[in-house]
């Protein structure tokens, strides 16, 4: 093992199931107890004072406004976590947060039940120099967390990975969800969901910082730019967290995509959208931030299978897998769409050429496309956001389905680690849009142990996937060389009923990234 694996903390979060989670094709596993369910409109969460400092926040439907109702997601909330450290100075990750109702020993790869060994807000996990430690959490209410890495060295300092995940078998919120922990933002763009009878969108803002944080939410619709003044100046209280029910801000939207802009301090987004055809659960995603408006996105994890990926004529198919795009400006913009996989670009029947208007949302169909997984390019005259949802039909002879959201994803020239959802089979996605790169992918098990290395090499304007190992927990890309790489995690999960999908933007935290708490705006004074 090289030095860099041996210095990996990964606290991985698995559900309480005698015999494990299932993936591929067996069965997931069976829902346990709801414990109780508290929601008020501002949970609190300790201030983060170390870097790199990541925010998860929890399950996004057990917090709402007051005289809202409260949705349980329908299983426990997971968090993974991966804390690596070059050199053999000791680290250590503080994990933050309340209602820890366990942490366990996941010495075996398969453990045989949960060991409370801490109870209390505040849980520090260490790894001695040159060893690897393994623990979990989950809970049904884990409320926002807060993950922060320290080591006794400071130069480099550690690298931190972290992603929530909800896995849930059965009800009207079946599905997979799962977004990174993210560090936190004053502008994001979230490109996904909509708010038509039967389906629920809602926005949590997380603030683990010291300071309050004031935003500004606005959503565009598919005829422009809805009025919503109850958007303006959403407090979020310093280590705390406020839900915005979109479906109420903006109902009665075919589509939308939703902006956020703090005027002071900073937050971490996420939304949560569900779908019910009737009394047919129609899935469940996170929709996580895109990359800000560009005249060109990458969408990588367009991931394609025989049943949703018909011809455009058929009603089945149509919108089961999409593009969506946004035009935050104030002109019609023209876009070009190209799907990319290993071979080159592949033709795309239908639209891959339409004008979308100001302050529009549009969605175009993937249809008559073979399976497989391809990244979408995207080139318009004028500045746009993007993403894509991923459709998985029921199998057969049920009538469940699900989606998870792609977004657009920046594409860099920095490697760093990505945690994968427990319970699940990952697939890379990878594109290398302006120039020819190389790099490699060191997936890791759930011991810290490296994996069968993948060397990746993709020609200019070529795109690539590839399956993790089994047993993978989290993998490790390296800097590319040559042009900047975008990616993407498609996770699967399949039972009988079928397969549920999410996806995951790779963006690994960097602690000189950190930015600060609070961004420059004259109507409150802040420089």
């Amino acid at each position: 093992m090289n030095q860099r694996a041996r210095g990996v903390l990964s606290v991985t979060g698995v559900l309480t199931v005698a015999g494990g989670i299932a993936v591929g094709a067996a069965m997931l596993p069976e829902q346990i107890g709801v414990g109780p369910v508290s929601s008020p409109v501002a949970n609190r969460l300790p201030a983060a004072i170390a870097v790199p400092t990541l925010a998860c926040s929890g399950p996004e439907t057990l917090v709402v406004p007051d005289g809202g109702k409260a949705v349980s997601p329908g299983a426990g909330v997971l968090i993974s976590a991966l804390l690596a450290s070059d050199g053999e100075a000791e680290a250590t990750l503080q994990a933050e947060g309340k209602n820890f109702d366990a942490i366990r020993d996941l010495s075996e790869s398969v453990p045989k039940s949960a060991v409370s060994v801490h109870a209390g807000t505040r849980v520090p996990l260490g790894a001695k120099a040159g060893r690897t430690s393994i623990a979990g959490l989950s809970t049904w209410n884990l409320g926002p967390i807060v993950m922060t890495g320290e080591s006794e060295s400071t130069a480099p300092p550690p690298e931190l990975a972290a992603v929530q995940s909800t896995l849930t078998p059965k009800g009207d919120l079946r599905g997979l969800s799962a977004s990174r922990c993210d560090q936190t933002s004053a502008d994001a763009w979230l490109v996904g969901g909509g708010t038509k009878t039967g389906e629920r969108l809602r926005l949590l803002l997380s603030n683990p910082t010291a300071a309050t944080a004031v935003v500004d939410v606005s959503v565009l619709g598919e005829k422009g730019k809805v009025e919503a003044p109850a958007g303006d100046g959403v407090v979020v209280p310093a280590g705390g967290q406020t839900p915005v029910l979109v479906d109420a801000l903006a109902p009665d939207q075919e589509r939308v995509a939703v902006h956020l802009v703090a005027r002071s301090g900073q937050v971490v987004a996420r939304m949560h959208g569900s779908k019910l055809r009737g009394l047919v659960p129609g899935g469940v995603d996170v929709v996580s931030p895109s990359a800000e408006p560009a005249k060109r996105q990458l969408i990588p994890g367009i991931s394609l299978v025989n049943g949703y990926s018909k011809t455009a004529d058929d009603p089945a198919a149509a919108g089961s897998t999409s593009i969506r795009l946004a035009v935050p400006g104030n002109e019609e913009a023209v876009v070009k769409i190209r799907l990319l996989n290993s071979s080159g670009e592949v033709e795309m029947p239908g639209a891959a050429v339409l004008n979308v208007p100001a302050g529009g949302v549009v969605d175009v169909p993937i249809a008559g496309i073979a399976s497989g997984t391809y990244t979408a390019v995207i080139d318009a005259d004028v500045p746009v956001v993007a993403g894509a949802q991923i459709g998985r039909p029921a199998a057969a002879g049920a009538q469940a389905t699900d989606f998870g959201w792609a977004p657009a994803v920046t594409a860099r020239k920095s490697g760093g680690y990505t945690m994968l959802p427990p319970g699940t089979r990952a697939t890379v996605s990878l594109v290398a849009a302006a120039k020819a790169s190389s790099l490699t992918i060191t997936p890791l098990d759930a011991e810290g142990e490296e994996l069968d290395v993948v060397n990746v090499e993709m020609k200019e304007a070529t795109a690539a996937a590839f399956p993790l190992a089994e047993g993978a927990v989290a993998f490790r890309m390296s800097d590319p060389q040559g042009g900047a790489v975008a990616a993407s995690v498609v996770a699967t999960a399949t039972d009988a009923v079928g397969t549920l999908i999410t996806v995951l933007g790779v963006d690994p935290a960097k602690a000189d990234e950190v930015p600060a708490t609070a961004v420059a705006d004259t109507r409150v004074g802040l420089k």
